[in-house]
């Protein structure tokens, strides 16, 4: 299987969430090569080139191709990030694993993803697949979580798997619904865009990637879950306009 990495850093997260997540990229890269890394700092508000130089200090053995976009626009939020990202990017890729810099992968995610997406497709379904979810930003009502702890503490960077370290973080909500609301996950370039891309019109937090599973299941592509932590998300605030995404969620059908 032939992956390409489509990756976005955004704002509101510093550069040591940043430099977290790649440090577990490259690590899963370790086991499963990739084609390329596709990278975008969307609006971070990070000198570019500190991002690029975090970049490509982590991901030394596999080609990287880096854009930053500078210009804050309300209307691109995830669902357009998605679209240019895979879409417009990664144009020849056929697999495409899709990460955030909020979070920090295991150690073995490509591997377990990649095993479980050509099982489903050996059973003649089209596999979009993602894991479990250590949570540790916000809590099980979607409220941020106020403590933080130096995650550094734990030792994950040198443990088996780094989640297996991780998961003595304290606060974690844990969050195994990933089949209708996936943060990190691979699927076939070809799915995405059979389901007619991401709804760029939805630009609240709150329902575009469940809106987006949803669509991705009327068109035949099975939702399915490794049953273990596979990722977990960094602890950092954000604005959270719940008015505005119920308001989305009602007029384009999303969410579950």
């Amino acid at each position: 299987m032939t992956i390409n990495v489509c990756y976005v850093h955004f704002r509101g997260l510093s550069l040591l969430h940043l430099d977290a997540s790649l440090f577990s990229l490259s690590k899963a890269i370790e086991r499963h090569p990739v084609r390329t890394v596709h990278v975008l700092d969307n609006a971070s508000g990070h000198w570019p080139m500190d991002v690029e130089a975090q970049v490509r200090t982590n991901l030394r053995t596999v080609p990287v191709s880096f854009q930053s976009w500078q210009q804050p626009d309300v209307r691109r939020t995830h669902s357009w990030t998605v679209n240019h990202l895979c879409r417009d990017r990664a144009h020849d890729a056929d697999w495409i694993f899709f990460l955030r810099s909020d979070y920090i992968v295991a150690f073995d995610v490509l591997e377990q993803l990649a095993s479980l997406a050509l099982a489903v497709r050996v059973t003649g379904r089209k596999p979009f697949v993602s894991g479990w979810c250590w949570q540790m930003g916000i809590d099980e009502a979607l409220s941020n979580i106020d403590a933080h702890v130096d995650i550094e503490r734990y030792g994950w960077r040198t443990s088996t798997r780094g989640l297996d370290a991780l998961q003595q973080h304290p606060y974690a909500h844990r969050f195994h619904q990933t089949q209708h609301d996936a943060g990190v996950w691979l699927t076939r370039r070809e799915y995405l865009a059979a389901a007619g891309w991401m709804n760029e019109a939805m630009t609240a937090w709150g329902y575009q990637q469940s809106t987006f599973q949803r669509a991705l299941g009327r068109v035949g592509v099975s939702c399915d879950v490794v049953p273990d932590y596979l990722f977990a998300h960094q602890h950092h605030y954000a604005e959270r306009d719940f008015v505005r995404a119920q308001r989305e969620y009602q007029q384009f059908g999303g969410g579950v």
